[in-house]
């Protein structure tokens, strides 16, 4: 068996937890002979159902629903963008034709928006990736809470890029040239 830094695995304290069992019933059917056998026989399959019934299956439920929680945000700036760049209301085209149409150029040289659309296709190959993750069913409660540190961060990365790029392209305005790079 293999020790992690983060503790024991879920297959390690099964193990763990059969022994320990095994040894009480031991000791409890040498001490205590007939008595022993009905008390075991009576705790036995108490002690068995709680060893399997996985007591952070609740937790890992709670923590998959976080995480597509978190997934969500990520793909709501991906929307909001899509509607930006391809919405026909007068707004949405006003917006990128008038204000900020640096935004809608992804090799624009202002460091915001070209941290913004690297970040945005990060996080769409991340959601990609994410669907699978979660589907399987062997993940352990710690690697979905390091999973879920790693999509907030990125959901909270992803919106504050959106809003830098958003101001960095106003600031540039409509007389932004995608043929003139970094001559603005």
């Amino acid at each position: 068996m293999q020790w992690r830094p983060s503790g024991l695995t879920a297959r390690q304290r099964t193990i763990f937890g059969v022994i320990a069992i095994m040894v009480a019933v031991f000791v409890v059917l040498s001490s205590l002979r007939l008595t022993g056998l009905l008390i075991c026989l009576i705790i036995l399959p108490l002690a068995l159902f709680m060893l399997y019934s996985r007591p952070d299956a609740s937790e890992q439920k709670t923590l998959r629903s976080s995480i597509s929680l978190s997934a969500d945000d990520i793909e709501d700036v991906a929307e909001e963008f899509e509607h930006f760049a391809h919405s026909p209301e007068a707004e949405a085209i006003a917006d990128r034709t008038l204000h900020r149409p640096a935004l809608l150029d992804p090799e624009c040289q202002d460091p915001a928006v070209e941290k913004f659309h690297y970040q945005l296709s990060t996080a769409k190959r991340f959601l990609r990736r994410l669907e699978a993750r979660l589907a399987s069913p062997s993940m352990e409660t710690n690697e979905l809470e390091q999973l879920l540190t790693v999509t907030d961060q990125r959901s909270f990365e992803l919106k504050e890029s959106w809003l830098e790029a958003r101001r960095a392209a106003l600031a540039l305005g409509p007389k932004y040239d995608p043929n003139s790079r970094g001559d603005y």
